[in-house]
């Protein structure tokens, strides 16, 4: 029997920004009913996951910005991890040399130097806040603690730079695509399977009882703690490669799991 399942938010469960159809809605609803633990893991922030799944009606734990911060659903911080501070500089100034929208999450928040059209489309289109701050190379691990870095671009201009800074900075940190546009920059170690596994210890459940299911790179780590994986049919072929199954919803890989 699963007895936790663990969901990606966006173009897994999650639509045009905060839109959850009513099949997957009730799936989820009934898997909840059963006593299964739900939890959603995703590259947002935990109070963006909040806002998207708010109509769900259920009870879930939350692994935010790839597993950085781990909260369960009685809402207790279970893990946070940051840059240190030579670290954060150093990527910072790197990825501020590029000539995208490059953002510094930390807390809440997101922070760049300076702003200018790129980043208020960027801002329009996703419905959030990125916040000008000029001395941030300064503050970075003094006063602003990040747990996550992205950038934001075409996608050759994400292939591109998600190569480059493997190669810059593959020994230091985690660099991974969370979705069409975006490279993400996580603390070494820090992936939504490292995250799941603290979740699965503390729920004291083992891999051969959790699911989940996802659609981008950053997914792939959670396929490797567990037996039952799903990948929705729309991902990327390497990425569907890596699942156990390939399914069409979150509700179908639902149905599915009375037959594992």
């Amino acid at each position: 029997m699963v007895r936790l399942f663990v969901s990606d938010l966006d173009d897994t469960l999650v639509y045009q920004m905060n839109q959850v159809c009513n099949r997957d809605k009730r799936a989820l609803q009934w898997l909840w009913e059963q006593g299964t633990d739900i939890c959603f893991a995703s590259g947002r922030f935990a109070h963006r996951i909040h806002h998207a799944v708010r109509d769900l009606e259920i009870q879930y734990h939350t692994a935010s910005l790839n597993g950085a911060v781990l909260t369960t659903k009685d809402g207790v911080l279970l893990h946070e991890e940051t840059f240190n501070r030579t670290l954060s500089k150093k990527i910072y100034k790197y990825i501020s040399k590029k000539h995208m929208v490059h953002i510094a999450c930390a807390g809440e928040s997101r922070y760049t130097v300076r702003k200018n059209q790129n980043y208020t489309l960027f801002e329009q289109g996703n419905g959030l806040e990125v916040i000008e701050i000029e001395d941030l190379h300064d503050r970075l691990g003094e006063s602003i603690f990040p747990s996550k870095f992205f950038l934001h671009g075409t996608q050759d201009e994400i292939a591109r730079v998600d190569h480059e800074l493997k190669d810059v900075f593959g020994h230091e940190a985690e660099i991974v695509i969370s979705g069409p546009g975006f490279v993400d920059i996580m603390p070494p170690g820090v992936n939504k399977g490292q995250a799941l596994q603290k979740l699965m210890k503390h729920l004291q459940v083992l891999p051969h009882q959790v699911a989940c299911i996802g659609d981008s790179f950053n997914d792939i780590s959670m396929f490797e703690v567990t037996p039952h994986s799903f990948s929705l049919h729309h991902a990327p072929a390497c990425v569907k490669q890596r699942a156990t199954h390939v399914v069409k919803s979150v509700e179908e890989a639902v149905m599915k799991l009375a037959f594992l």
